[in-house]
């Protein structure tokens, strides 16, 4: 083989590998699942194995994306095992120190909700009454948002004064 043929073939390599995918995590799909869960929230069990494949892929590689921890702790709480919810804030704290303040409320909310023992589905929207969540804690009986009952107003109500020409 001659030299410039020689050098031809390993650019054309160079060409060819460099042209792939790159990616500094390891999302095993993840979008794709993230997406069935929001077709099917009925399914979290699936959503929760899910995630935990593509955490146990990243961590094999040493490549775990950022906010997996954080969704699975989430995952968790919505299935309401808080202890191990909060195993997985404080380890998405460790990995990403950017998410702490957040994830620190995260583990406490955890940590709270998990000594009351509320039923998972009320714990993660705050809902403790049963009531919608625009009505939840705000002691409204009206059905209006909270807003609205307490300025005894409604956003129709202020759309006509506008229109009505009073500024």
């Amino acid at each position: 083989m001659s030299l410039p043929r020689l050098i031809l073939c390993c650019y054309a390599l160079f060409l060819v590998t460099g042209c792939g995918p790159k990616t500094r995590y390891v999302w095993t799909d993840y979008d794709n699942k993230l997406y069935q869960h929001y077709k099917n929230p009925a399914e979290l069990d699936l959503f929760i194995q899910d995630l935990k494949t593509v955490m146990e892929a990243g961590e094999a590689a040493g490549l775990v994306p950022p906010g997996i921890y954080a969704e699975y702790g989430f995952a968790l709480c919505e299935k309401g095992s808080f202890a191990e919810a909060g195993k997985y804030f404080q380890l998405e704290s460790a990995k990403w120190p950017e998410s702490r303040v957040l994830m620190a409320k995260m583990t406490q909310y955890a940590q709270a909700t998990g000594k009351r023992g509320k039923p998972a589905n009320d714990a993660v929207s705050g809902n403790s009454a049963g009531k919608p969540a625009n009505e939840a804690g705000s002691g409204n009986s009206t059905g209006k948002p909270a807003n609205e009952a307490a300025s005894g107003s409604s956003a129709s109500d202020k759309t006509t004064e506008t229109k009505g020409g009073s500024k």
